[in-house]
């Protein structure tokens, strides 16, 4: 993970050059610093918006504020977990997400929706290297969504998508993906979300990310682990624009068509419609919009903007929106029991002296009940049905404190009742851990890795590795950072190529887990600023 600056190492973000490449924002709920300053000020307009949309607000915000005199201050979220925020009553006067066509099925919600404008489009399509392009023929003529499944399923292409369950970007191509291969794209019904050629379709994905923004930084870091991207057509050709990639992406169209994201900028509070319409109009000019589509490379919804001379000059097909929301639930549920590429993680809980200050114990046990929660559970929050450990995965918890301690390995198996039966193993296996002792941090983390990447070395069938490292002090035991690191570079790739997301919490430098993170190629999570238990939820999205 390639950071830019110290600060954005602290927030988690991830932005990638304005004016030629779109910034970038990975998935987080910390930028809710934004809308926490301007909430005390009566006359800020608060927007939750999809986590991609931070390039609007950090190249044209200040345009926006200054020509409409409304004090605009954004928060964001994914898709599911923007519905969550909502139904739990937190409160902002517009959302700004890349559909609303989800959000307005929730009965809840959709009483809400005073008004909506739609505000800019992008296409999810894929980005292909040049050379596999060529070598698929994709570059002369449109394949089909079979054709890639094909291609996927027989090993000829890899590549990599954001999590449907926590990104915007993945949401959108799983319903496009699910419509195309459908017998009837106009009327998906539940019985599609068990077609063969979705999980065919999958076999191809060797990337995942919580956001579009991590994935495609995830790709600049390491080009050589997949052929291509599923993304928004913005950040393809922004990838291609930044002079970042040695080898171009291609933009395909698949024959049947996509789905597009065309951003609608959706108002709750009535109370706000003056300054609503004051955005709507000034976004929707030709004049802004032809400057959003040179700045973003987005395609503006307003005929007589110009449309930057980067997006290809073509007709788009669009493939139907689902209109029921239990088809896409059923879509997201298939997707993560059976469709996707499976997870094995170990998950290093630091249990030092220290983890028995301000509840900090009680906190780490809530966050992996989130995680080990019943299965069928009803009333619970989109974001924790799916964070929850899934179908086929395996889990590791690698407890410690002045060194590692035994790992407790669990499978979850690929039936209802072996889900529940080590979920429920899980949990009786946290609820009785305690505080004691030192901290061994990097020894812990080094434990981790080397018994993943044994797994990975004996196991024919592709999966996801991951670590996860909680902790809450500096470390006091064992290898230091220094010596952890010079021990990682001398490892092979199958260790190397597992990424570690460590979690900021309580006293834990900063600093180090910001560099081990971008020495493993992970991403560094704040507890600091939200709950353990939603820091859990966002990893999830990485797994």
């Amino acid at each position: 993970m390639r950071l830019a600056s110290t600060r954005l190492l602290r927030t988690m973000g991830l932005v990638i050059a304005a004016a030629t490449l779109a910034a970038l924002a990975a998935c987080s709920r910390g930028d809710d610093d934004a809308v926490a300053a301007g909430a005390a000020d009566a006359h800020a307009f608060t927007i939750l918006a999809g986590s991609e949309l931070k390039d609007v607000d950090t190249a044209l915000g200040e345009r926006i504020r200054s020509a409409t005199g409304v004090n605009v201050r954004f928060a964001y979220a994914g898709t599911l977990d923007a519905i969550d925020r909502l139904g739990a009553g937190e409160a902002f006067d517009a959302v700004w997400v890349s559909h609303g066509k989800y959000l307005a099925m929730n009965p809840a919600l959709k009483p809400r929706i005073q008004a909506q404008d739609k505000i800019m489009l992008s296409p999810v399509i894929l980005g292909v290297k040049a050379s596999k392009a060529a070598e698929l023929g994709w570059d002369k003529a449109d394949p089909t969504w079979k054709d890639i499944a094909d291609a996927a399923s027989s090993g000829r292409f890899t590549f990599g998508m954001a999590n449907p369950t926590s990104s915007n970007t993945g949401f959108t191509a799983l319903i496009g993906i699910a419509a195309a291969l459908a017998a009837n794209p106009d009327a998906l019904t539940e019985a599609d979300v068990a077609n063969p050629a979705l999980k065919a379709f999958f076999q191809g994905q060797r990337m995942t990310a919580g956001s579009s923004g991590w994935l495609a930084d995830a790709y600049v870091a390491d080009p050589g682990k997949v052929d291509g991207l599923i993304n928004y057509e913005s950040v393809i050709l922004s990838l291609d624009a930044g002079g970042k990639l040695a080898e171009p992406l291609v933009p395909v169209y698949p024959k049947e068509g996509i789905v597009t994201a065309d951003y609608p900028l959706m108002l709750l509070d009535a109370a706000k419609r003056a300054d609503y319409d004051k955005l709507v109009a000034y976004l929707r000019s030709p004049d802004f919009q032809t400057t959003l589509s040179a700045t973003t490379l987005r395609r503006p919804v307003n005929p007589d903007a110009t449309v930057a001379s980067a997006i290809p000059k073509r007709t788009l097909i669009e493939l139907p929106f689902p209109g029921q929301p239990q088809v896409i639930n059923g879509l997201l549920d298939a997707f993560l029991a059976d469709v996707r590429i499976p997870g094995s993680s170990r998950y290093v809980l630091d249990l030092s002296g220290s983890m028995g200050d301000d509840q900090r114990l009680d906190q780490l046990k809530a966050a992996m009940a989130t995680l080990a929660g019943n299965t069928g559970d009803t009333g619970d929050s989109l974001a924790s049905r799916y964070a929850r450990f899934q179908n086929r995965e395996r889990i590791g918890l690698v407890p410690f404190s002045s060194a590692p301690m035994n790992t407790l390995a669990f499978d979850m198996g690929d039936t209802p009742e072996r889900n529940r039966q080590t979920l429920a193993e899980i949990r009786a296996a946290v609820a009785p851990m305690d505080a004691r002792g030192g901290t061994a941090i990097y020894d812990s983390v080094a434990r981790a890795l080397g018994e993943l990447a044994g797994e990975k070395r004996a196991e024919s069938s592709p999966r996801y590795y991951t670590v996860v490292l909680m902790t809450d002090g500096e470390n006091t035991n064992g290898m230091s950072l220094r010596q952890f690191l010079a021990w990682h570079r001398q490892q092979d790739e199958t260790l190397r190529s597992i990424r570690v997301f460590p979690i900021v919490f309580g006293d834990a430098d900063a600093g180090e887990m910001g560099q081990l993170a971008t020495a493993t190629g992970g991403r560094a999570f704040d507890a600091k600023a939200k709950s353990l238990a939603q820091v859990f939820k966002e990893i999830r999205g990485y797994q």
